[in-house]
């Protein structure tokens, strides 16, 4: 088990990484892990959903998370909007993972444990030259 007290005062002789492999380019079966919600610095807020791969035929990328950023569409004193053109990214997820029923109550944590396919593709940082693996879409299993 971790411990933190431990961890502050360990010793290491190895180098750590400082880049890491992108999950590759494929669709997966995944797992919503967890979710959280931020701002950014901008004032956007955003659901970020952690997705974990479910994909024994790809040993590269099984059990592998990833993250999602959903930006949100909120009205001037923070609800969330509904109606034509607000909150797509969401309304695809919710879809998904068959929960984006009218009447029916939903909220965000509801997410965790859903199970769909995510598109991941691969989008290359142009200052740095780095690759980063994204969730690219949702779809029902």
């Amino acid at each position: 088990m971790f411990d933190p007290n431990t961890f502050a005062t360990m010793t290491i002789t190895e180098a750590n990484a400082t880049e890491y492999t992108p999950i590759p380019e494929d669709e997966y079966q995944a797992v919503v892990d967890e979710i959280a919600a931020r701002v950014t610095t901008t004032g956007k807020p955003i659901l970020d959903v952690t997705w974990k791969l479910d994909a024994p035929q790809a040993p590269d990328a099984d059990g592998k998370k990833i993250r999602q950023s959903v930006f949100l569409d909120v009205s001037g004193s923070g609800d969330l909007l509904s109606g034509k053109g607000a909150n797509i990214q969401l309304g695809r997820l919710r879809e998904a993972v068959k929960q984006n029923q009218t009447g029916k109550a939903w909220t965000p944590s509801m997410l965790i444990g859903c199970v769909a396919h995510i598109l991941v593709k691969h989008r290359l940082e142009e200052a740095s030259g780095k690759i980063y693996a994204d969730v690219k879409g949702v779809t029902a299993l």
